[in-house]
């Protein structure tokens, strides 16, 4: 390390340039500085660590230095220099923790009344501005409704909403986003390079995953890791800081086991889950590290199931590895896991096995319903018989979760064979579209000559169709269920409306094959259906002009 400044704040960005992840907020305020719009009141809100007092001196370098031609502050600027050594006069940061009553604000609220000492600007950073009392937000709202001129104040917050409603109409609001593990890495990437740090790439994929989208955070941890495993060694070579370290140093359980136990959860085996357990408790694992990355894991494996991909499970090692455990399972059944998980109280005993065997239990058990209590009446004794009827005792029992509904009475043979395909088909997705509500969208087939033809209703739905069978596993997978439902293999055909209805032109031929064409296509639309089913006689063009003649 070059000095005894903490990474966070050596590594603090100077330009709008240097601010991660939030171009969307950067590249409006240069725009604002080259336009000469700028606001006499912001708002700056978002997660923790992610930049916004930094944005905010940025800004006030902007507006008392030069500016290059895009609004950048000029970096060797006196005004500049003085801003970040922090003995420029006309920046002022206020912590709204500390300063929070209605004397602070009376204070600030007369001070703004003087002009700017050496810039064009007077500007306040009110850091944590949501800490302040009712009392004072009233008074700072006279300062924000009539502003003296050449004065510039900035708020800055992680909690907005509890702003009142008349501060926030009074500033220009801009929202930072949480930085994706992405934009955590690359910075990391930079700080290693510069502070000569050796760490494994999969030691700062885990900080960014920590971090949880906070560059400080982030900074923080490596600097943490640095101290404790990275320093020189006796040879003047700086040490590699190993996953291995990281792990024990931010207490997080090792990946594969973390992994096998989540597994074990989504698969309801509760003797596998209490084998991994044990095994941990037994060679000393800090169980609640375990805990952690099984709740890690699992999460991935909830987004994916709902089908939602972010910068935290985007190139996550977990995501190979849970994808096939997930697949079987509903999400109702991960949150039930996540949610006994939580419950687990790890605090008073954190080596003892047993809240985490509990939480596991209680996760790959369904709760038994409570029977609904019988009404009590008055000297009378429970009316619920001792034993239950043999015929109640037989009652149907309950189906499990992937067993098929039974058919409906009113099926006929055709359409019952074909339930049974889309329902086999109702979860298969491997590329992008789900086969089984597509295959609702088919003409009840027939199978004829070895063969199944499916007809669809648009040619939309033939090309979201085609798209999914790209996929061998899907292909496999209905070519599985029309065997089952059929009995034998079939040879599948796909058509759309448009080309049934040549086919069948030109099976009949000539006008014959105009009227069965017209008689196709006149029969896509629901209500001719609806009229025919009520005993309606479908008549062509052809037939009409036919009868006039």
């Amino acid at each position: 390390m070059t000095n005894s400044q903490v990474f966070y704040r050596k590594w603090r960005p100077t330009r709008f340039d240097e601010v991660a992840g939030q171009q969307h907020v950067t590249q409006t305020l240069k725009r604002a500085i080259t336009t000469d719009h700028v606001s006499h009141a912001y708002l700056f809100t978002g997660p923790r660590g992610v930049g916004k007092t930094s944005t905010a001196r940025i800004l006030a370098k902007a507006l008392n230095s030069e500016v290059t031609l895009d609004g950048e502050p000029v970096a060797d600027s006196e005004v500049s220099k003085a801003i970040d050594e922090g003995r420029y006069m006309d920046l002022i940061e206020i912590d709204g923790a500390s300063n929070r009553g209605i004397n602070d604000i009376r204070d600030l609220r007369d001070n703004v009344q003087f002009l700017p000492a050496d810039g064009a600007y007077k500007v306040y950073i009110i850091d944590e501005v949501h800490m302040l009392t009712s009392a004072a937000f009233n008074a700072l709202l006279k300062t924000l409704e009539e502003p003296p001129p050449r004065i510039v104040m900035i708020l800055a917050t992680t909690e907005a909403s509890a702003l009142p409603a008349t501060i926030i109409s009074r500033c220009q609001r801009f929202d930072f986003k949480r930085l994706s593990n992405d934009d955590v890495i690359e910075r990391l990437i930079e700080v290693c390079e510069v502070e000569e740090i050796e760490a494994e790439p999969a030691v700062l994929e885990m900080i960014a995953r920590t971090a949880w989208g906070s560059l400080r955070d982030a900074e923080n941890l490596l600097e943490q890791l640095y101290v404790s495993y990275g320093q020189a060694g006796e040879d003047g070579m700086p040490a590699e800081i190993t996953e291995a370290q990281a792990r024990e140093l931010l207490g997080l359980g090792d990946t594969a086991t973390s992994t096998e136990l989540a597994t074990a959860l989504l698969g309801k085996d509760a003797a596998a889950a209490l084998t991994v357990i044990n095994r941990e408790a037994q060679r000393g694992a800090d169980l609640r590290a375990l805990r952690s990355g099984a709740v890690d894991a699992l999460r991935v494996a909830l987004l994916m199931k709902a089908g939602v991909e972010d910068s935290i499970t985007q190139g996550s090692e977990f995501a190979e590895m849970m994808s096939s455990a997930a697949r079987p399972a509903r999400l109702n059944q991960i949150l039930h896991i996540l949610t006994a998980l939580g419950q687990a109280d790890m605090k008073a005993n954190s080596s003892s096995p047993l809240p985490l065997e509990l939480a596991v239990l209680k996760a790959t058990t369904k709760p038994v319903a409570a029977a609904p209590a019988a009404p009590a009446s008055s000297g009378a004794a429970p009316s619920r018989p001792a034993a239950a009827p043999q015929a109640q005792q037989v009652a149907e029992p309950p189906r499990p979760e992937d067993a098929p509904p039974a058919p409906r009475k009113d099926l006929s043979p055709a359409e019952a064979k074909w339930e049974k395909v889309m329902w086999a088909m109702r979860r298969t997705k491997n590329r992008k579209y789900v086969v089984g509500p597509i295959l609702r969208n088919v003409e009840v087939p027939e199978p004829a000559g070895g063969k199944i033809s499916l007809r669809f209703k648009s040619n939309a739905l033939k090309k979201n169709f085609m798209e999914e069978m790209g996929d061998q596993r899907s292909r496999d997978a209905l070519k599985a269920a029309i065997t089952d439902a059929y009995g034998s293999e079939l040879e599948l055909e796909v058509r759309s409306p448009h080309e049934a209805a040549e086919e069948e032109a030109k099976a009949n031929g000539g006008n014959g094959g105009g009227n069965a064409q017209s008689t196709s296509i006149a029969q896509e639309s629901a209500m001719v259906r609806a009229a025919m089913a009520h005993g309606a006689t479908l008549v062509t063009e052809d037939t009409a002009d036919g009868d006039d003649s």
